[in-house]
């Protein structure tokens, strides 16, 4: 039996036996579940509320937009193994995803029995609460960055953590000022939260979290009742013997189950892969050539990339509008656990899904590198490619993204949403022109938008018309739009906005662009031209 089950596993005979039960802990205290205790799909906010009967953390929208749900969850990096603090949505985190994890709740920082948190203490004594439904979750997504910081944070970091919580009753600014007299202006000014660090338990001291939790990184498999299976895996050769073993069974590669909040998961759903700690998937290297990651790492790990390889390297500047961008990619909580691939697979999944990800990607020529697991054969496509084709049995690898260089290209995003912050787009476009040596005429450009229709991604017609032309002139910009206006056939499906508004709005994107590009080329000129005095 067990040799079999490692053959199944690992595609040879190998020592290691699969476990049949998860283990994480939960405001300290261990738990081990297994086919016995709840379903597949069990999300970990069920699992806090029904099974350890903990009903501080909140539920509401079920589908990570409010953030009543919010947890604190340290996590094993794959890579590096050191400890990852992060805030996350219980309601779509699956508990048999935590395996290894250790999870804080609003209970286990500070309750009426063993006394409050400085946090919570402070949010009171705001008056940033009123029917309490919101509160635990702002609490913990606080909590979540002064332990990532520790205990460090700026007014401005602040800000920006809780764009994925909602409150319907005080409105924000108590709230917000709560928590911004946390905020440190100075390194003295931290001492007077020294009681905000815990005491790490392994080595008796402050927590600098850094240390390396411990996974013996056992594969597991469980079996259901029901017919389903979960299988938690750490490299991706397993991952594809799985999928090669299960036939033509539905499944499910499991990251941080973000997509759920977007499109429901179809119930048919038999097989979960578990692939957060795959090794190969987490993976990141930045060389002169290319940056190149691991297609599990998460959107907030790959804003962290971008902006060490923008710092470093002069050819990788243009990450810094990626940045901008990636920034208004749903919120925080979201992309602590949401992944690259996982982004990527919904927009393959559902053409109609306005990715921000797929755009910004496509736009500066980044390449994937997919595995098909029938006959482990690796790819490198385009982003358009993969999104066209079919996914099943394929794995993302890795995303490659190419140097640019600032001397003659130049790129824009734009995202046009109801909200500053977790809103899909109304209309996101990315352009990118690269010009020749004069900075005058345009030997290349890509010009791509979100949200037109289903099956479209870039305007190939009107980058064909641009090639060999000068946007400095009136009457090549006036061709262009006019080419544009007759290339772009927006669908409408309610509740979307209409599509003459999107219409109109993508050639007013592309105009601010066309504007934007002129100014930048001759901000270069101004820059680069000797500075000569007259007397």
């Amino acid at each position: 039996m067990l040799s079999t089950l490692n053959y199944y596993l690992r595609g040879e005979p190998v020592s290691v036996e699969p476990l049949e039960k998860v283990s994480f802990a939960l405001n300290g205290k261990q738990y081990n579940i297994g086919s016995q205790t709840c379903r597949a799909d069990t999300t970990l906010n069920t699992f806090i509320r029904d099974h350890a009967l903990l009903r501080g953390t909140k539920f509401m929208c079920l589908e990570g937009g409010c953030g009543a749900c919010t947890v604190y969850v340290e996590r094993q990096d794959p890579v590096s193994g050191e400890k990852d603090s992060i805030s996350v949505n219980s309601c779509l985190l699956l508990v048999f995803a935590c395996h290894g994890l250790e999870i804080t709740t609003i209970e286990g920082i500070g309750n009426r029995k063993d006394g409050y948190h400085p946090l919570q203490k402070q949010l009171a004594e705001f008056n940033g609460s009123q029917c309490g439904m919101c509160s635990p979750g702002m609490v913990m997504t606080m909590y979540g960055l002064m332990k990532s910081k520790q205990g460090k944070v700026s007014a401005e970091e602040v800000e920006n953590a809780f764009g994925g919580n909602l409150c319907r009753c005080t409105g924000y600014r108590p709230i917000l000022e709560a928590f911004r007299s946390f905020a440190a202006t100075s390194e003295e000014l931290c001492d007077d939260i020294e009681d905000f660090v815990k005491v790490c338990p392994r080595r008796g001291s402050a927590c600098n979290v850094k240390c390396k939790l411990r996974d013996e990184k056992n594969p597991i498999r469980i079996l259901f009742g029901d017919g389903r299976e979960w299988h938690k895996l750490y490299s991706l050769q397993e991952v594809l013997n799985i999928l090669r073993q299960i036939g033509d069974r539905p499944y499910m590669l499991v990251c941080g189950n973000t997509a759920d909040g977007v499109y429901r998961r179809n119930d048919n759903v038999q097989v979960f892969i578990d692939c957060n700690s795959v090794v190969e998937l987490h993976e990141v290297s930045i060389s002169d050539d290319t940056i190149s990651v691991g297609a599990n790492i998460t959107l907030t790990k790959f804003l962290k990339v971008l902006a060490d390889a923008s710092d470093s390297n002069q050819q990788f500047y243009y990450c810094k509008e990626l940045i901008k961008h990636l920034e208004l990619v749903a919120h925080p909580l979201v992309r602590n656990v949401g992944s690259i691939a996982g982004n990527l697979s919904l927009k393959n999944q559902h053409h109609e899904f306005p990715s921000d990800i797929s755009l910004l990607l496509e736009a500066v020529g980044a390449k994937l590198t997919t595995v098909n697991a029938q006959s482990n054969q690796k790819t490198e496509e385009s982003i358009v490619e993969y999104i066209s084709s079919s996914a099943q049995k394929k794995e993302i690898r890795s995303i490659s993204l190419p140097p640019l260089d600032t001397k003659v290209y130049v790129l824009r995003t734009f995202k046009v949403m109801a909200r500053a912050q977790n809103a899909f787009a109304y209309m996101n476009a990315a352009f990118l022109v690269k010009f020749d040596a004069s900075r005058t005429i345009i030997n290349e450009t890509r010009i791509c938008f979100g949200n037109i229709s289903a099956s479209f991604t870039r305007a190939e017609q009107t980058e064909r018309f641009l090639t060999g032309k000068t946007l400095f002139s009136n009457n090549s910009l006036q061709a262009a739009i006019t080419s544009l206006n007759d290339e772009l056939k927006p669908d409408w499906i309610l509740p979307e906005s209409s599509a003459e508004y999107r219409k109109n709005l993508a050639i007013a994107l592309f105009y601010k662009f066309a504007e934007m590009s002129i100014s930048s080329v001759w901000e270069r000129e101004i820059e680069n031209t000797p500075l000569t005095l007259c007397i």
